[in-house]
């Protein structure tokens, strides 16, 4: 039995090892994730800041084909001036010729305010497209660290998944049975050290009767709280 129980603790040594691997390289792509989160909200920036861009834009264009539209009917009445036959006439029209230029010098003050808002937003659409081209290539050094971690990890795996097959001929098929189903309900840990009288998984404390068949070592004794199989820090007694 002693023998049995050094061939598991190297076991749970080896399945240890193999949990918390494997839990890192189940995470790697949750990292990956976090930078594609920046990546996608870069893109989401510039793509809202060419948008405004193009409405600025459009409106300045739509501002310029109005003021030529009205400069134009300016030039027209300006020369149905000289076709008035009263000075009636001729008031009313320079009024309304007036009131028109005015007009335009209002329209042109927008255009001019326009062409000020169509830089800052351009300047701002060249900003967001240097942040997204340093998100692109900072997502790019996540995938590639993420998969050489990754690398890394398989190539560790497949080290102890080598060594853990060497292990399990020594180990009979119940008391494997028994540590396998331990292992699987309780996060990589089948096994547990008696600590102060308490099981190190748990931290349950124990009755006197199980912490002396744990030193004697006649059998494969289990936590009844945990299920995990214990074991003394030394298999020769307490010290």
């Amino acid at each position: 039995m002693v023998d049995e129980l050094e061939v598991l603790k190297q076991l749970q040594n080896i399945d240890g090892q193999l949990y918390h691997l494997r839990r890192e390289k189940q995470q790697a792509p949750q990292q990956l994730e976090q930078a594609q989160v920046v990546l996608t909200n870069r893109q989401t920036q510039l793509k809202a800041a060419e948008e405004n861009v193009k409405s600025l834009q459009m409106t300045q264009k739509e501002k310029e084909i109005e003021l030529q539209t009205r400069e134009a009917n300016v030039k027209k009445l300006q020369g149905q001036m000289f076709q008035v036959k009263t000075n009636k006439e001729y008031t009313a029209m320079q009024h309304e010729i007036d009131t028109l230029k005015a007009d335009n010098s209002l329209l042109e003050e927008e255009i001019i305010a326009l062409l000020d808002q169509v830089e800052e937003a351009s300047r701002m659409r060249q900003e967001e497209q240097k942040r997204l081209t340093e998100a692109q290539a900072a997502f790019e050094d996540e995938r590639r660290r993420i998969q050489k971690l990754t690398d890394q990890l398989d190539a560790q795996i497949k080290q102890l998944e080598e060594s853990r097959q060497q292990l399990l001929p020594k180990v009979p098929p119940v008391t494997l049975e028994l540590y396998q189903r331990v292992l699987l309900n309780r996060e990589g840990l089948a096994l547990a050290p008696l600590v102060d009288e308490s099981c190190g998984g748990c931290h349950r404390r124990l009755p006197p009767q199980v912490i002396n068949e744990v030193y004697i070592g006649n059998r494969l004794v289990s936590c009844e709280s945990c299920n995990r199989i214990l074991y003394a820090h030394t298999l020769d007694g307490p010290q």
